[in-house]
């Protein structure tokens, strides 16, 4: 997306959340741009469609920050936490814009717009599944729906205060205490109620591992690991280097994993690729 379209939708969005999307015309975005009508039209067809690329934008950012959180280099609790924080974050940032989309109703719905909301709802989807499986262990794996569906009900309360209620939260410690509370969900957990079917459907809602995903994780490992003659840092290289081929050897990979099931730097990796290897 080129400076000049990030721009205009920047400046519209904040126009939209202070005088409403109907009462704020084209000329007055191209003033606040310093552009002209021209310019603007060259980059969207009509305000509707201006607005449709504001969702995206803002949609888009959550799911490349959300996207980030497998390559952070701290615990899984913490990369838990910070799923929280980086939702609550973006819906505090633009709270205005979202309240002035209630009132006035002026989401385009469409084929693109529910296709935007859909990536958004499988990208939050799956990353909730490998945070909760990193943190808790495979054993949790058939309880994820119940979870999951708990957890967008305690999330979506509170997202209900921060819009709003304009006094702010402390979003760190609001993490911090969804997280100690899915402690408690976990450690009370019976038999599943749901199959993963029940959930509401979108496409591929099974966890996409992927290859660019599995390297990146084994190149930031092996950053931790300072003697190249370790053990753990010469598997992890092979199987990179394997993962890099086009028709990679699942048994070398797996007889690499067996020198991984020690270390704590690991758990998390040997996870993702047991499930990339029986997908």
């Amino acid at each position: 997306m080129s400076d000049k379209k990030i721009l205009i939708i920047e400046k519209a969005s904040e126009l939209f959340a202070k005088k409403g999307f109907e009462a704020t015309s084209v000329q007055e975005i191209t003033d606040a741009c310093g552009i002209s009508k021209g310019s603007f039209y060259l980059s969207f067809k009509s305000k509707e469609g201006l607005l449709l690329s504001v969702f995206e934008y803002f949609g888009t950012k959550l799911i490349d920050r959300i996207g980030a959180i497998h390559h952070m280099e701290t615990t899984p609790r913490k990369r838990f936490e910070q799923f929280f924080v980086i939702q609550f974050e973006e819906i505090a940032r633009y709270s205005d814009f979202i309240l002035m989309q209630m009132r006035e109703q002026t989401s385009p719905v469409n084929e693109e717009m529910l296709d935007l909301m859909n990536k958004m709802r499988k990208k939050a989807y799956e990353t909730m599944e490998n945070l909760l499986l990193n943190l808790y262990g495979e054993g949790i794996h058939n309880h994820l729906p119940d979870i999951i569906v708990m957890l967008n009900g305690i999330t979506h309360g509170y997202i209900e205060i921060i819009v709003f209620n304009k006094k702010k939260l402390n979003i760190a410690d609001l993490a911090s205490y969804i997280v100690e509370r899915t402690d408690s969900i976990i450690s009370g957990l019976t038999e599943p109620f749901l199959k993963k079917e029940q959930l509401l459907s979108f496409e591929g809602t099974a966890i996409s591992i992927t290859t660019e995903e599995l390297i990146k994780d084994i190149e930031m490992i092996k950053r931790q690991i300072n003697d190249t003659e370790d053990e753990v840092f010469i598997s992890l290289d092979v199987i990179g280097q394997e993962l890099l081929t086009l028709d990679f050897r699942k048994p070398v990979i797996s007889g690499m994993m067996s020198n991984l099931d020690n270390s704590e730097l690991t758990e998390g990796l040997v996870r993702k690729l047991v499930r990339f290897l029986n997908r």
